[in-house]
């Protein structure tokens, strides 16, 4: 055998991503919010992008009864409406509830005052203290005796439950507090928080040595207490979510609406368009041709958004009209056949998007399921479909009597459609509805 190196010369054909094709694969997946990003970006490393907010949005309406395409524009007529004008600042925070009482409690000494405003630097967002009292003592150089006086005080403080350490505290402090408190709601608290968890009413009943109606009566009083009482108070960000898409139904027509309101309109700023020095000619030929490759992503995209909607409305007529409940099966394969699309490409155009509908705001993707067939017909129903009639079946059940998994089949069976007790329980838990046994009521 003989060793060495040699030249070979070979053809083959191989997929390669141009620069192009990326960047239009990434436009397309971005939601509107991203796109904004992703433009902002650009307009940083590219001088020659130029951005500007854009004050109307482009739709195209199909008549499904005609063939014809009519374009039209939608024109936002609350232009000189300023959301800022309408935001109030005044916000009462707990921190600044808390310390309004006991400034203007002339019972609470100077000192107690001062340990006070300790404590309450150190609750957390729902209220509850997060500072063990020995250690806040220690802290502050003041006795054990003090610090315990204190911290009864600003459990004391409206909202009550306010200074809580824990979740039992939290319970047993409102239940102390309110004069139609059931009797067997402190000690079930106290002693038997797992047991009232888990729903174990007839052993709690052995050992209070009453009936288990009583049981469920004080678990029903617990359940009125507020595990977060100072929630409230606690102010999150507002998360807005504008509509990728709209379809809107006007007689017989669907209205189909690519929302590219918030998307700003871009250009190449007019200084570089006949720009003549021939040191940077080569630059701004570069920074020319980002400028429309970023303009033809756009385009696709709103392009590829709209065929996408309008291949989802053909085959969901029923869901735009009635709602979830006529939701048929459909998968990302289904309209990537109808539109002769690769899937990936689908599955990037619907994510991260919401459509905007007659019945409510929905995630593209929540329109597509798997479904379950159905007996003795061709057709299946798609597993939305299938959830809302199993809920159906729970909320008008005998609450004495809870129906089983396998009786919702068996229900379920006579109605033609066939499921398993498995998927029936998974699909009950992803709608977060207990069990049987746990859904007893005595």
């Amino acid at each position: 055998m003989q060793f060495g190196m040699e030249l070979n010369q070979y053809q083959s054909l191989k997929l390669t991503l141009t620069p192009e094709l990326r960047q239009s694969i990434n436009i397309l997946q971005y939601s509107s919010h991203e796109l904004i990003d992703f433009l902002k970006q650009q307009a940083v490393e590219n001088p020659l992008l130029e951005i500007k907010e854009n004050n109307s949005m482009d739709f195209v309406t199909r008549n499904y009864n005609k063939t014809e395409t009519n374009y039209s524009a939608y024109n936002n007529v609350d232009k000189d409406y300023d959301p800022i004008i309408h935001y109030s600042d005044t916000i009462m925070t707990l921190e600044k509830h808390l310390l309004e009482q006991i400034m203007t409690n002339n019972d609470i000494t100077k000192a107690q005052k001062q340990i006070l405003r300790f404590l309450i630097g150190h609750l957390n967002q729902y209220g509850y203290l997060e500072i063990e009292p020995a250690t806040a003592a220690h802290i502050l150089s003041v006795s054990m005796e003090e610090m315990e006086e204190s911290v009864s005080l600003l459990q004391s403080l409206d909202p009550i439950g306010v200074g809580a350490r824990d979740l039992k505290e939290c319970l047993l402090i409102q239940t102390a507090t309110q004069q139609d408190s059931h009797p067997l709601a402190y000690p079930i608290i106290e002693h038997h928080m797992e047991d009232l968890a888990a729903k174990r009413y007839h052993k709690m009943a052995k050992q209070f040595n009453v009936t288990v109606q009583d049981i469920q009566k004080a678990a029903d009083f617990i359940k009125t207490l507020n595990p977060r009482p100072c929630s409230e108070y606690h102010h999150e960000m507002t998360q807005y979510i504008t509509p990728d898409v709209i379809v809107e139904k006007v007689n017989d027509e669907y209205l189909i609406i690519v929302n590219d309101s918030m998307i700003p309109q871009i250009s190449i700023h007019p200084i570089y368009k006949n720009n003549a020095m021939k040191k940077a000619e080569d630059y701004i030929k570069r920074k020319q041709h980002e400028v429309s490759m970023l303009m033809n992503g756009i385009s696709q995209r709103k392009y590829t958004l709209y065929k996408v909607t309008e291949a989802i409305v053909e085959m969901q007529k029923d869901f735009f009209q009635f709602g979830m409940t006529k939701l048929k099966p459909m998968t990302l394969k289904d309209i990537s056949e109808q539109l002769g699309f690769h899937e990936s490409t689908i599955s990037r155009a619907t994510s991260n998007k919401y459509i905007q509908t007659q019945h409510g705001l929905f995630k593209v993707k929540d329109l597509f399921s798997t479904g379950l067939s159905r007996k003795n017909s061709l057709e299946n129903e798609s597993a939305v479909v299938i959830k809302e009639k199993i809920k159906d079946l729970i909320d008008k059940e005998n609450k004495e009597k809870p129906i089983s998994d396998q009786m919702i089949v068996e229900l379920l069976m006579k109605n033609g459609v066939q499921i398993s007790r498995r998927t029936v329980a998974k699909y009950r838990e992803e709608m977060g509805i207990p069990g049987s046994s746990k859904r007893k009521r005595y």
